[in-house]
């Protein structure tokens, strides 16, 4: 009975540890084609990628404890087939 709960948390952590590198690999995409940090935080920004482009939204702009200002961003991403896809909120620094 052993084994077979053990060999079920393998399974699980197995695929735990795929939805991960999912989840990083779309996030990765984002931060690495459009991170916005140091281009002043602004309202809209769009660039081109792979037939399609990214589109972030300014949602909110605030000043940090530190005294340094963050923008937070809606992401999305549209695909030259139409497809609309939404990445996970994006927070850059305004400098």
């Amino acid at each position: 009975m052993r084994i077979r709960t053990a060999a079920k948390a393998v399974s699980a952590l197995a695929l735990a540890g795929g939805l991960a590198l999912g989840l990083s690999g779309s996030a990765f995409a984002v931060t690495g084609l459009t991170n916005l940090t140091g281009k002043g935080c602004p309202s809209s920004y769009t660039n081109n990628y792979n037939g399609g482009f990214f589109t972030q939204v300014l949602t909110k702009r605030f000043v940090a404890a530190n005294g340094l200002a963050y923008g937070d961003y809606s992401v999305l991403y549209h695909a030259a087939n139409g497809s609309v896809s939404s990445y996970p909120k994006q927070e850059y620094r305004c400098y």
